[in-house]
């Protein structure tokens, strides 16, 4: 089923005024926007992977929280780029929470005292993160006609 652009609008996954900018660009160069959403596929495609690694394994340190911290960050600016709204504030969650931030007032985190308990807030924001790119992923696929 084909997805309109009002559709796409009215999603609240996509910020429509920075992805109707990575449309134009297919005026100039056609494709351009199915390669920019298909490199950015392949990339939270791995790095779901590598959180997902570092949220399982039992050996819970300051230096892998901080590497959730800096992952999350840089999956953040790649979704923001294209307006991938929902998958950037899912990751700016992981960015903060992996900072030992609570920058949200979310509940877990206003909690937190210990180092697995901000795991915890990382694992809940990884799981939105990972439900909003497939949910955004399932769009985009529709609306390009293209398996990403």
């Amino acid at each position: 089923m084909a997805v309109t652009e009002e559709q796409l609008e009215q999603s609240n996954l996509i910020n429509w005024t920075i992805f109707q900018e990575i449309l134009m660009m297919d005026e100039d160069e056609e494709g351009f926007a199915l390669s920019l959403i298909k490199t950015f596929v392949d990339q939270a495609t791995g790095i779901f992977k590598e959180m997902a690694d570092i949220l399982d394994d039992p050996d819970q340190t300051q230096d892998k929280l901080e590497k959730l911290s800096s992952i999350g960050h840089y999956l953040k600016g790649s979704a923001a780029a294209l307006g991938l709204q929902k998958v950037q504030y899912a990751c700016e969650r992981v960015q903060n929470y992996g900072k030992q931030n609570n920058f949200d007032n979310y509940n877990k985190a206003l909690q937190a005292d210990s180092l697995g308990a901000w795991y915890e807030c990382c694992q809940d924001a990884f799981a939105d993160a990972r439900k909003y790119y497939a949910e955004s992923k399932n769009l985009l696929s529709d609306y390009f006609q293209a398996k990403l």
